[in-house]
C-alpha cells in the first residue's frame, strides 16, 4: 500500500491544505518536496536544525547553479544544458530525495509506488530511480568505492557534489575539531574528484554564455 496518504495526513497536520497537496502531486518536484518533508520530519542535523533543510538547500544550490527562477518558464534552456553536460531531468527531485533511502525507512519501491499513484512512474523510472540508487550510501561500503559508484551517472554526481558542498558548511556542526576538519578536507577532495570527472563548473559557464547569446540574438 502506498504511503502517500500518510504523507498527506502529516502535512495537513502541520498546516498544509489538502487541495494544494493534491495539485502538487501532479508535479514531480513538488511531490518530492512532500516526500522529503515527511521522510525527514523527526530528524535533526548536528547543530539542531531540521534535517530537511539540507536537501532543500541542495535544491536551492542547483537552481542557482543553472539559473532557475520561480514562475519564469524561459529562465533556462534544457537543450543547451544537455549539450554542455549539465543534467536537468530528475536533478531537482534527487536533490530532495538523495538521503531518503539512506537515512529513513523509505525504500525505492515505496517511492516508485508513490510516483506511480500520482501518474509519474515513467518519469521516476527514467530520471530518478537509477541515480537515486547510485547516490544511496550503504554504511558498510568504503567511501572511495561509493564515490566511484556515484560517478556512474551525471545526475547522481552533480547532486552528490552539491550535497558535499553543503556539508562543508562549518555552521552545520556542533564543534570543529580535528576529526571534523579531516572530514571536511575529505569532502572537498571528493567535490574536486566529481567536478574533474564531469567538468560541471566549466561546462556551466559555457552553457550560460551560449544561453545569454541566444537570448540576445
Amino acid at each position: 500500500m502506498s504511503r502517500l496518504k500518510d504523507i498527506h495526513d502529516y502535512l495537513i497536520s502541520v498546516g498544509k491544505k489538502e487541495e494544494e497537496l493534491l495539485k502538487c502531486d501532479n508535479y514531480s518536484v513538488f511531490l518530492s518536496m512532500e516526500i522529503c518533508e515527511y521522510a525527514h520530519r523527526n530528524q535533526k542535523r548536528e547543530n539542531g536544525e531540521d534535517y530537511a533543510n539540507h536537501p532543500f538547500r541542495c535544491l536551492g544550490m542547483y537552481r542557482e547553479f543553472v539559473g532557475i527562477i520561480e514562475n519564469d518558464p524561459f529562465c533556462i534552456d534544457k537543450d543547451i544544458m544537455l549539450k554542455h553536460g549539465i543534467p536537468f531531468d530528475g536533478v531537482q527531485e534527487l536533490c530532495l530525495l538523495h538521503d531518503v533511502i539512506e537515512d529513513t525507512d523509505f525504500t525505492v519501491k515505496d517511492l516508485e509506488e508513490i510516483f506511480d499513484e500520482c501518474g509519474l512512474k515513467t518519469y521516476f523510472s527514467l530520471y530518478i530511480e537509477t541515480p537515486l540508487k547510485l547516490i544511496t550510501h550503504k554504511k558498510s561500503d568504503d567511501y572511495d568505492e561509493y564515490i566511484s559508484q556515484v560517478l556512474k551517472h551525471p545526475t547522481s554526481s552533480l547532486v552528490k557534489m552539491l550535497d558535499l558542498y553543503d556539508n562543508l558548511n562549518p555552521t552545520s556542526l556542533n564543534q570543529l575539531n580535528e576529526k571534523e576538519e579531516k572530514r571536511m578536507i575529505d569532502y572537498l577532495s571528493y567535490v574536486i574528484v566529481i567536478n574533474r570527472a564531469y567538468d560541471f563548473v566549466n561546462n556551466m559557464n559555457k552553457y550560460k554564455k551560449e544561453f545569454e547569446n541566444d537570448k540576445n540574438n
